[in-house]
């Protein structure tokens, strides 16, 4: 008795595992039923298609400011409903998933709107849809996708882009086709690390488009990348700070040394050079204007305006009569270049000891009152033009030279350090990623 029980359990089970196995003869006739003559891809599955849109990024290929545009590999997950694609799993082997062409049966038509590759449909009809028992239709179709992105070089190399990859149907208006996103960002599980630019973040967003006064579903799938500095860092940003310091220098070196303005061409041509490497890797636009791009332009301005000041100065020095230094020199020489250079006090003692030896010569009593008197009249040049002869320039031309060099290195160490500063602190406070 026993024994035919069991013997009844075992034959059960082998039933029933033999109605849950796979057959091909179970998937061809849910073909055949699903995929009858009374399905027309044609026809869309329904009154509004609700589809859902899911972007994997695999990698960031390139992101070419030249040319502003982005490079990203990876594929799209789409989803939808047909009523028509549904079967009994119970009467078909328990079969969930069967796989078609995709000329087969109806889908989307989904074109990259900002793409710059082409404007063809997104997919192959060698792709293979995956259509699961209830209806549901999932397709990824890879790809190559490049876009366009409008690259802000305001902050490089301190800069974040962000690109966009904007995926719409114009077959379909709204009132048939709605795209809707899977989730709020890009799936980055997957993605693969680029040696320039960091995946900083991303979201989707959906949007609606209006054309000739239909109105058309889009989402955009928006990417942020930070950009890897250190390499700019090393071979551009520090090379132009420390060229910009050894502009300074060329008011220190001798003028007897004959170097002055080969060595201030030389830091010109240097900075000129830098600003076309700079200027070779940025797009030929000016709807944004690099900051260091800017920076440099105003340590060459600065190198420029050091070669006219060194020329004339050099003339100054070389002047025939060196007792000829113009009254307005003079006057600054007195009122700024000797106390940057440390001298009032040496031409305060020179000059006391010229009023004693006029004194010598005047016939003014040798008394307090009689020194006050003189030095009185020195103030009014017009009293005694014999004793303002008497007080010349104690300088030659050659030392006021030396004067104005000391002066302009102070001078342009000052305003290259405000430079520097100020640009720092513009890519510190307003180089933020986008929102």
């Amino acid at each position: 008795m026993m024994r035919g029980i069991f013997l009844m359990i075992f034959i059960h089970c082998v039933s029933e595992g033999s109605l849950g196995a796979y057959t091909t003869t179970d998937a061809t006739n849910i073909h055949n039923a699903v995929l009858g003559p009374s399905y027309n891809k044609y026809v869309r599955p329904s009154d509004v298609t609700n589809t859902s849109i899911e972007f994997v990024l695999f990698s960031l290929n390139d992101l070419d400011m030249k040319s502003q545009t982005m490079s990203t590999s990876g594929w799209m997950t789409v989803k939808w409903e047909d009523p028509r694609l549904v079967w009994s799993k119970a009467s078909n082997g328990d079969i969930e998933y069967i796989y078609i062409k995709q000329d087969k049966i109806w889908r989307p038509e989904l074109i990259i709107d900002n793409s710059v590759g082409g404007m063809d449909p997104i997919g192959n009809d060698e792709i293979f849809f995956r259509v699961k028992n209830t209806g549901e239709v999932r397709w990824d179709p890879p790809g190559l996708f490049i876009t366009h992105c409008d690259i802000d070089i305001a902050y490089f190399p301190f800069d974040y882009q962000m690109c966009k990859i904007e995926v719409t149907s114009f077959a379909f208006t709204t009132e048939v086709l709605t795209l809707n996103k899977s989730h709020d960002k890009v799936n980055t599980e997957n993605f693969n690390e680029n040696g320039e630019w960091i995946l900083y973040s991303s979201r989707v967003e959906e949007w609606v488009l209006e054309e000739n006064g239909e109105t058309f579903s889009e989402l955009e799938f928006q990417i942020v990348f930070q950009r890897r500095p250190w390499y700019y860092l090393t071979n551009t940003v520090y090379p132009v700070i420390l060229i910009s310091l050894l502009t300074n220098l060329s008011f220190l070196l001798p003028t007897d040394s004959g170097e002055k303005i080969s060595y201030t061409l030389t830091v010109l041509l240097a900075l000129v050079v830098l600003l076309m490497l700079v200027g070779d890797s940025m797009p030929a636009a000016s709807k944004h204007t690099p900051i260091i791009g800017i920076y440099i332009s105003i340590i060459l301005m600065m190198a420029a305006l050091g070669i006219f000041i060194t020329v004339l100065n050099l003339r100054l020095y070389l002047n025939t009569d060196q007792s000829n230094v113009p009254k307005w020199l003079q006057r600054f020489t007195f009122s700024v270049l000797l106390k940057i250079n440390c001298k009032s006090k040496k031409v305060k003692d020179s000059k006391l000891h010229q009023l004693d030896t006029i004194e010598d010569k005047t016939e003014l009593p040798q008394t307090n009152e009689g020194r006050k008197s003189l030095k009185r009249m020195m103030r009014h040049h017009s009293q005694i033009p014999a004793v303002q002869t008497e007080l010349d320039f104690p300088f030659q031309c050659k030392e006021v030279s030396v004067f104005l060099d000391v002066f302009f290195f102070w001078l342009f160490k000052i305003m290259n350090f405000i430079v520097t500063v100020v640009l720092l602190i513009i890519v510190a406070v307003c180089d933020v990623p986008p929102v």
